[in-house]
């Protein structure tokens, strides 16, 4: 079996290997760091730019079709003389007037009913091929090595680094953990942390465990930058005017719509003083 795998003669050749896989995935982490955050960034600007105001819009339509249908309903009543009193008119256009209609179903009653909510799937590590003795090896060696290099009473890290490294750790997201381990850790040499000359075996193990991180760091960086589209990695500004622009777009509908909100309310005012005349409640253009 041994002559069918490659295997590293010496303890040095080991290491060097090793120290080469941790190049890779500080290189990859890195690139992982920098794509993740500019993902973040879009997505908190499209949340505030466009989802926001596209709720605005949702709402308002809601509030135009449930004036529009009670109007038509009031109307229709007393065209067949289905009041007893114009203080009943009053109670019923007050009602609908000061109503605040907000739920799914009244909401959906009137054909606007609000999309289902994306809930963005939380990384629990269930999928990332470590097992629960790998797990706090990374959560062990991250509290020994990561946080001392990177909390600002132990170092001179920047903001922007210890945050990487605590949303990962808060986020219990095992593959970003690591990579940072490996590489808060340095280059692996002859001797281990207690000053102990590393044997084949371990450097062999370690050179494993790295390769293995370094495969898990990949998998992660592909599916990031499947979510990343090419405007958005060369072309942030454009894709940051397109969601101004598409917000602005919404603003106008929004402003449309309350116009038709304030003339619904107008009209169904006038019913209460068309009423007590005795006219069909149409105001006059």
């Amino acid at each position: 079996m041994s002559r069918l795998v490659p295997r590293f003669e010496t303890t040095a050749a080991l290491i060097q290997a090793t120290n080469e896989v941790r190049e890779q995935v500080v290189r990859a982490l890195a690139t992982y760091i920098e794509l993740s955050g500019r993902m973040r960034e879009f997505e908190d600007t499209f949340s505030a730019q466009v989802l926001h105001a596209a709720q605005q819009l949702h709402d308002i339509i809601g509030q135009r079709r449930r004036l529009e249908a009670e109007l038509d309903r009031i109307r229709t009543r007393i065209e067949r003389d289905g009041y007893e009193s114009a203080q009943e008119i009053e109670d019923d256009v007050h009602a609908v007037l000061t109503a605040e209609p907000d739920d799914a179903a009244e909401a959906a009653r009137h054909g606007a009913a609000p999309d289902a909510e994306d809930e963005p799937g939380a990384g629990d590590g269930d999928d990332d091929g470590l097992d629960d003795a790998a797990r706090k090896r990374i959560v062990r060696d991250f509290k020994r090595i990561v946080l001392p290099s990177v909390h600002a009473d132990t170092s001179d890290a920047s903001f922007a680094v210890f945050d990487v490294a605590y949303s990962a750790y808060k986020a219990k997201d095992y593959v970003v953990m690591e990579a940072l381990v490996i590489q808060y850790r340095g280059e692996i040499g002859v001797e281990d942390d207690a000053g102990r000359t590393v044997l084949q075996e371990e450097a062999a193990a370690r050179l494993s465990e790295y390769r293995a991180a370094a495969r898990r760091l990949e998998e992660r960086l592909r599916a990031v930058r499947r979510h990343v589209t090419d405007a958005e990695v060369h072309n942030p500004e454009e894709t940051r005017l397109r969601m101004r622009q598409r917000n602005e777009q919404i603003r106008r509908a929004i402003d449309e719509e309350a116009e038709h909100v304030l003339e619904l309310r107008r009209r169904l005012e006038a019913l209460l003083d068309s009423a007590r005349d005795g006219s069909d409640g149409t105001p006059d253009e």
